[in-house]
Parts: structure tokens; sequence; C-alpha cells
């Protein structure tokens, strides 16, 4: 069948006649057959038919196994063509897309062009009072683009488009063109050792390489000067980190010891943590995630009293409390380990707990003792 001379246009039969589609492209297949894909499917040429879904066709030998061989699809398609027509796609073999689908009518003010490094771009020209050939790299009118003006081959940037009035000026006092002024302005750089050579212009002048030469120093003193001040950056945000872990572990010291005497401590924030719950994590007291948000969020002091052995603890008035308590279960009684200190062992240890005082874990809950809103 693929012997038989055909069109390079597709057509696809629907709602009684055949109608081409532009979009179509041949589908290669190795039992001899002509289809073409179109919008997620795979049809056949001659009766316009769907072959199949696109995604079945990618394992097309399957597909014909599995709808009785290629035998059998053969007759489908002969038994297609005796009760409908042949397609125009063998019909009128000599037809070529582009009397059917005409191409659109070209931009006149589009123009695709290499910018100073060489890449390519769509350019589109602009209506201005002098007549200039200016051109901007979007077709809708913004202020803020950047404005192009061409130069032997090349799109070179001036100025925003909102200034257009400065540049036409400009452009109108350049004695030798836009080239003599980006030759100009270019020569200037290689003639000072610590100024910077615009690869761009080089490329227009060919003197590309020249240009990299000259600002190897410069790019070496650039090197050197971002590392400079990365390690600085470094050395700064260490110092940070060290005085807030600093502020940190004075903190910790300062709770631990208005425990041990009997004042109270204020839920504060610590580097941008609540206190009371960073001083549980660093005794290894276990809190639920209710009762940690709740610490966090409504709780905003608590006191052992030494005489009692008990623990009260104001709290906000105004806050949503989950409970006025923390815990009252057995399985969350709250022990500081003798043993726990900070992480880090570089730090002084912290001054433990009394026997006494760590033997007695249990947060008080009877609604009498202590609960007072602030």
């Amino acid at each position: 069948m693929m012997n038989e001379k055909h069109s390079s246009v597709c057509y696809i039969f629907r709602e009684g006649a055949f109608s081409p589609v532009k979009e179509a492209k041949s589908f290669h297949n190795d039992f001899g057959l002509d289809l073409f894909q179109y919008k997620g499917a795979v049809y056949e040429g001659r009766t316009g038919l769907q072959f199949c879904p696109l995604k079945q066709a990618a394992d097309i030998a399957s597909f014909i196994e599995k709808h009785g061989g290629l035998e059998k699809v053969q007759k489908l398609i002969a038994d297609s063509l005796a009760r409908a027509d042949l397609s125009p796609r063998y019909t009128r073999p000599d037809e070529k897309k582009k009397d059917l689908f005409p191409p659109e009518p070209r931009d006149e003010n589009r123009v695709f062009a290499k910018d100073l490094m060489g890449n390519k771009h769509y350019y589109y020209r602009f209506y201005n009072e002098n007549g200039i050939e200016l051109y901007t790299m979007e077709k809708r009118r913004e202020f803020f683009q950047t404005v192009f003006i061409p130069c032997e081959g090349f799109m070179v940037g001036i100025d925003q488009r909102h200034r257009l009035e400065e540049i036409l000026k400009w452009l109108s006092t350049l004695e030798h063109g836009i080239r003599g002024e980006i030759e100009r302005v270019f020569n200037e750089s290689m003639g000072d050792p610590k100024r910077w050579a615009d690869l761009g212009f080089a490329n227009l002048l060919g003197r590309y390489y020249e240009a990299k030469r000259h600002n190897i120093p410069l790019e070496t003193e650039r090197r050197q000067r971002e590392e400079r001040w990365a390690a600085e950056r470094e050395a700064e945000r260490r110092q940070r980190e060290q005085e807030q872990q600093a502020r940190y572990d004075a903190a910790i010291r300062e709770a631990e010891k208005d425990i041990l005497a009997g004042k109270e401590v204020v839920n504060r924030e610590v580097n941008g943590k609540a206190l009371i719950m960073q001083f549980f994590r660093e005794h290894e007291i276990p809190v639920p995630l209710k009762t940690q948000g709740w610490i966090i969020n409504v709780l905003h002091s608590i006191r052992y009293s030494p005489d009692s052995g008990q623990w009260d603890y104001r709290y906000y008035k105004k806050a949503v409390t989950v409970r006025k308590c923390l815990n009252c279960s057995r399985s969350c009684q709250r022990q500081f380990k003798p043993s726990s200190s900070l992480r880090n062992r570089a730090r002084s240890a912290r001054r433990l707990l009394p026997l006494w005082m760590r033997t007695s874990r249990t947060w008080n809950c009877k609604p009498v003792f202590g609960k007072e809103r602030v």
C-alpha cells in the first residue's frame, strides 16, 4: 500500500466527508501501512479513519496482533474502501500543503537577529518620529523595554524605551554612528588596565579574545574580592551563632538557678523559642504535643515551691488553652536527669537539681492551687 503514490496532505473522515488537517504528521511503521498521527490518535491514510489511540500505537505490532494480524487489518481497510470513497490524499497525489494551508503573512516589523554575544532572538521594529530603525524584544508597548539598534548584523541595546526622547537626541550627536561610538568606548576600556572591556562590543568588533586577555586580571581580582566577602559573611554568621548560643546557655543556667531558689521563671523568648519549653528539652523531659503548644503560646511563668514540693504556674487570660495544666498522667512525669547537661560538651555542665527536687516531677493540677491568670 505504501508504494502507491499519495500527496503530503493528510485527510481524516468525519461527519461524512474528508477534511484536510494541517498539524498531522506521518507515523512510521514496519507493516507497509499508510498511517499518520493527529491529536492523540493514529489514522489510516486511505480511509481517513482512526486506526488506534496514540498510546496503543507505541506497540503497534501487539495492537495489530490483537486484532487478527496484518491480513485481517488489510481486509478491514479494503471493506471500508468498498463502502466509501478513497481519500483525496490518493486521488490528488500532486496536491501540496501550501495549496490548502497558505503561510501566514510575514510580519515586516519582525526580524530574527543576533545580540552582541551571538544569541538569536526575534526583535520588533517600532515607529519613532526621527525615522531611525529601532527595535524591542517584545511586541507590546512597554516603557521599560530595552531599545535596540542594528549594527553590522548585531542588535545593540541602548537604553529603556521610556527614555526614547533622550535616545533620539543622543543618536543624532554621534559623528561616526553607533559603530564608531562602540569602538571609541571599547578602545578606552582596553587602554585602562583597571576598566572592564565589554565582551559584546569586542565580539562585534572582532576583538573578542583580545578583550578576554585584558579582563583576566580583573576577573582574578573580582573572584578574590568575592571570596573575601564570602569569608567575611561566614565569619559574621558564625559570630552571630556563637552569640545566640551564649545567650541561650545563659538563659538556661539562669532558669535552673531560679528554680532551685524557688523563684518565678518567666517563659520569655530566647532566640525565637520559648524558654521553658527549651528548658524541658535540655533536661530530656517528655512533653505531649498539645502541651508543647500550650507552653509555647499560653504559659506565662512557672515556680517551684521547696516547702511544699509542688509546682504552680501562671498563664495568659485571653489565650485559648487546651488545659490549664501541663499534665497530670502517670506516664508524663517530668524528671530532670542527673546526667543531663547542655548537648555541647565544650560548655560547662549545669548545676544539677537536688535529689529531693528531682524525685518530685509531677505538675500540680488541683484547681485550688496556684493557678493564676495574667
